[in-house]
């Protein structure tokens, strides 16, 4: 062999080694619930769509390799994350929303999107809103929801959520209650009506609700406490807030320092009015409530035992569409007026549970391995409506936000639910600290199953809110002068 050509074969040989030698930078990627999983015969049409987005993407992009992460069902979300941050085991990318971001970005678990956000997104076709500036391809109106009080934003959201009422039709006209919508978001006029089918039906003999208050997975719960907490503190809410603010859900600063302003108290009369609002609908839950987990509930919803189930229905909505065998609706909390307490006599209308809150974060880890551009390039790709258009038609679980996708047509109906505006109070846990969240549940546990009085509740939570507030305020140097 002569030598050019064998030092040409070296060369070549050198090349190959060096290319298939180099090692791949591995993102870690949770993505909830479009995570593809194996069809089973209780799932037999699980999601797929991101397979093949993965591949294409790893062929583009051979020095990168995806590998998803599955959220374990048998513990919160809230739970899961504090686990894997501590351990620093966390994905580069994860699903998240602005409220839970806003409480845990304290402890910079996240990596800021504001540079990223304004730079092109080429995964994006020219002429679509988005190409030219990323931000661009989500409504303003989201990006306005989600930008944190230090003008930060970590979350592209790309779902909007609709929690809501699953009810059985054949079993309600069964029981001569009417199916028909009397305003255009839930079956009833205001939340006095409610209760009135609720009692109707337990009178029958039927559990009417299911629903789950687990340690786990309280989210069910959380849901009623923030739409009953804002509607009976509609009139004093706007003082909460800081200065010019537009109506929106509360910061973990603001709810803080509206008790240490005393503008907010356990003591208050619109707080023992939101306890009797809650102990009158608790009758109607399901025995075992406190423990029950979501699927518990969803089966004996689905079973055709309990006519209504309250969940997150776009989450849901494919699973009941598959599994139902009656006909079913949804509908959404009535307003609670003042029919129900005189606290809410300028209530006209119930308070969205969801909205914007579902997209993905990129963690610090990104930053602290140095692949933050190829994390954010990964979730460029992934966020573009070709691709994204094709996740949420495999497998729709949320209503898309992004500009000139269209609502997949089983999630239609949950629309008209966006439009209402945003409960101010969230969840317990957002509202002041995980603990406060925790132990405000266990308080109302408590006394709906009789081993406290409503005094000694509101005695313990007066403490619990102004402890909590307290610390948290001291830990970020609020100084509460707005």
């Amino acid at each position: 062999m002569k030598p050019i050509r064998l030092f040409a074969l070296l060369g070549i040989s050198l090349f190959y080694f060096l290319a298939y030698s180099q090692e791949k930078t591995t993102i870690y990627f949770a993505p909830g619930v479009y995570l593809p999983t194996t069809p089973t015969e209780t799932n037999p049409n699980p999601p797929t769509a991101l397979t093949s987005l993965i591949e294409e993407y790893e062929a583009a992009h051979p020095d990168i390799n995806i590998e998803l992460v599955e959220i374990p069902e048998s513990v919160s979300s809230d739970t899961w994350r504090v686990t894997v941050f501590q351990g620093e085991n966390e994905p580069h990318i994860l699903p998240n929303n602005y409220i839970r971001v806003w409480q845990e970005s304290i402890n910079d678990w996240y990596m800021p999107l504001n540079t990223y956000i304004t730079q092109p997104n080429p995964y994006i076709p020219e002429g679509t809103p988005g190409h030219e500036k990323w931000q661009d391809s989500i409504p303003e109106v989201v990006w306005n929801t989600t930008v944190d009080s230090n003008g930060n934003q970590y979350l592209v959201t790309v779902d909007a959520v609709a929690v809501g009422l699953f009810f059985n039709k054949d079993f309600l006209e069964k029981e001569g209650l009417s199916t028909d919508f009397s305003i255009p978001t839930s079956l009833w006029s205001d939340w006095a009506s409610m209760i009135k089918d609720m009692e109707s039906l337990s009178s029958a003999g039927y559990e009417p609700l299911a629903l789950s208050m687990s340690t786990a997975t309280p989210f069910n719960y959380n849901w009623i406490d923030g739409v009953t907490l804002t509607s009976v503190y509609r009139d004093s809410i706007e003082q909460m807030f800081k200065p010019d603010s537009a109506w929106h859900a509360m910061s973990q600063e603001e709810g803080a320092c509206a008790i240490q302003n005393q503008l907010m108290s356990a003591k208050d009369p619109q707080f023992s009015d939101f306890i009797d609002i809650l102990s009158a609908f608790e009758p109607y839950w399901i025995e075992g409530y406190p423990s029950a987990t979501p699927d518990e509930a969803y089966r004996l919803f689905i079973s055709g035992e309990v006519p209504f189930l309250l969940a997150n229905a776009a989450v849901d909505m494919a699973r009941v569409l598959r599994d139902a065998e009656f006909n079913f609706g949804v509908s959404y909390f009535p307003p609670i007026t003042g029919s129900t307490s005189q606290y809410a006599s300028n209530v006209d209308t119930s308070y969205l549970v969801g909205g914007f809150t579902a997209g993905y974060t990129v963690s610090e880890r990104a930053e602290r391995e140095g692949v933050s551009d190829q994390v954010v390039d990964f979730l460029m790709y992934l966020t573009a409506q070709p691709q994204w258009s094709k996740v949420v038609t495999d497998a729709p679980r949320a209503v898309p936000t992004l500009l000139g996708l269209d609502v997949p047509p089983a999630l239609e109906p949950l629309t008209a639910f966006l439009d209402l505006p945003i409960r101010a109070f969230k969840d317990p846990d957002p509202r002041l600290t995980k603990r406060y969240g925790e132990e405000h549940r266990r308080l109302m546990q408590e006394f709906f199953t009789g081993q406290i009085t409503k005094e000694q509740l509101l005695d313990n939570e007066d403490r619990l809110m102004q402890r909590e507030a307290a610390k948290v305020i001291a830990e970020n140097s609020w100084t509460c002068d707005f």
